[in-house]
């Protein structure tokens, strides 16, 4: 194994794919689920430039869910043991993704903490921006009109939908009663010219069906470049793509929307990255799933045209499994790719959540070539009969290499982890 992991560090090199993390420490944070790294683009040193932001939550009904904050990240490595976190808010009910407002929707700092599931008294989800250019951060300021009490939220996107010039926020949402089915809507929420921080947003359905995790993209094909958001359909157990055929890439007229299915066949679909896996110069999808039992991540070459044609589906790693059975239970979570350095050369790493198998991993490329979809998986964290939920990935002190934080739910810890041997 050692030889062959040289071997393919030399024909991979300068990213070196074979590298293996190293443990810096890990702090307190109850109840970690979801981790991200915010950058604040005007700070002058690099060590202030990364604050991490973490979602906790609880399912025992009147419980108190928080989103926390550690500031300058970058600073706290060399006691990382002994950090200490900031509780920025806990009005947001089961916060699940909390990501960063690109800087050109509010010409300031925000992020934004999508909320709710479908647990007891958890179910009335959110969409909560919370303004980063006042310390203590301020919020949450809520987009979601109270009208909305049954969906539930886990990731956001930002994209001008109707090219009015204001940037809108784009989710998809989902509702299960304890009777019946469940459903799921893609929909945008309009940026209002006034007030956006005052009152809610106008909704907009852009398709019944796609629930949880989704992405942008742009792909060409012989008949022109098209706008495109791919979903995983956890509920609805699909992983579609959808695309605008408006010449200006609007999605405000439902005629000029189309969809087909890409994949139906292997049940709950957990997340969907558009990334190139291999290399290649072309995106890829990047798609986990997700079950009680066994379930694997794969990857989807994107088709000459996507529109017609095949994606073909390669599997890249396999038999992901709870530790802890039922139907409550299941793996692995999100995948997304990760380079060690800040090259950005050959084929990345694999960064995957084993959710409730209790591990976090590395999916490392067995070859340089752009045709194999073969790869070596390592863990890197086990926690035992324990939920590992959404880490981060980013050099957070500028030393030229990455850092990973894993948040280990059922522990209450965050660990740490570098590239940098």
């Amino acid at each position: 194994m050692l030889h062959k992991c040289l071997l393919v560090l030399a024909l991979l090199a300068p990213s070196g794919r074979c590298a293996s993390v190293k443990l810096l420490g890990r702090f307190h944070a109850k109840q970690a689920a979801f981790i991200q790294v915010e950058e604040d683009i005007h700070a002058v040193n690099v060590l202030d430039r990364y604050n991490l932001f973490i979602a906790a939550f609880s399912g025992f009904p009147f419980s108190t869910d928080h989103v926390y904050e550690v500031a300058a990240i970058g600073r706290q490595l060399p006691t990382i043991n002994s950090t200490k976190i900031l509780d920025v808010s806990h009005k947001i009910t089961w916060p699940n993704e909390i990501s960063q407002v690109p800087d050109a929707v509010f010409h300031k700092e925000l992020v934004v903490a999508a909320g709710g599931f479908l647990v007891p008294l958890k179910t009335h989800g959110t969409i909560g921006l919370f303004d980063l250019s006042v310390s203590p951060p301020r919020g949450p300021f809520t987009i979601t009109s109270s009208a909305d009490s049954a969906w539930f939220y886990h990731r956001v996107l930002w994209k001008d939908m109707n090219g009015d010039g204001r940037i809108d926020a784009v989710t998809c949402r989902a509702k299960k009663p304890l009777f019946g089915h469940a459903q799921g809507e893609l929909v945008w929420y309009e940026h209002p010219a006034t007030g956006a921080l005052e009152h809610p947003w106008t909704m907009h359905v852009l398709a019944k069906g796609p629930d949880v995790y989704f992405d942008f993209l742009t792909l060409k094909t012989p008949g022109g470049t098209f706008d495109c958001i791919v979903t995983a359909g956890f509920f609805s157990k699909s992983l579609n793509i959808y695309w605008t055929t408006d010449p200006s890439n609007k999605w405000n007229d439902a005629s000029k929307i189309k969809s087909r299915v890409i994949d139906n066949t292997f049940g709950e679909v957990f997340d969907v990255q558009a990334v190139d896996l291999n290399g290649d110069g072309d995106l890829d999808l990047l798609v986990s799933g997700y079950d009680t039992q066994s379930a694997d991540v794969y990857s989807f070459e994107i088709p000459n045209d996507f529109r017609t044609e095949k994606f073909t589906r390669h599997t890249l790693a396999s038999g992901f499994s709870p530790r802890q059975k039922g139907s409550s239970h299941g793996a692995p979570g999100s995948a997304q790719i990760v380079y060690p350095t800040s090259s950005t050369k050959g084929k990345p790493l694999v960064l995957l959540s084993g959710d409730d198998d209790g591990r976090a991993y590395l999916l490392k490329p067995s070859s340089a070539s752009a045709s194999d979809w073969t790869y070596d998986k390592e863990t890197f964290l086990d926690v035992g009969r324990g939920t590992v939920g959404e880490p981060a990935v980013k050099d957070v002190d500028g030393d030229g290499y990455k850092e990973i934080f894993v948040p280990a739910y059922n522990q209450g810890y965050v660990y740490v982890y570098t590239f940098k041997q």
